[in-house]
């Protein structure tokens, strides 16, 4: 039971929105944010591509592995 709401507890702090549901026009599609951490999908010219945003260090980082100090960078290249 114990577990039971440790991970309760732990999932509780996992926040999702979808901002492209009302505005079809935007690049981002949905974000999770996990505490230092926030990923982010965006919408890509075919299909759709995740990208994780550091809070702390204040980087967008694509799915290649290499990290930017802003999004149109990382969606560039996440989606090439």
């Amino acid at each position: 039971m114990l577990n039971v709401a440790a991970i309760g507890a732990a999932l509780a702090a996992i926040f999702s929105d979808y901002p492209a549901f009302l505005g079809r026009g935007g690049v981002v599609e949905a974000y999770t944010d996990r505490g230092p951490i926030v990923e982010l999908i965006v919408r890509c010219p075919v299909g759709t591509g995740i990208i994780s945003y550091s809070k702390i260090e204040r980087r967008y980082c694509s799915s290649k592995h290499t990290c930017y100090a802003s999004l149109k960078p990382a969606v560039r290249k996440t989606c090439s």
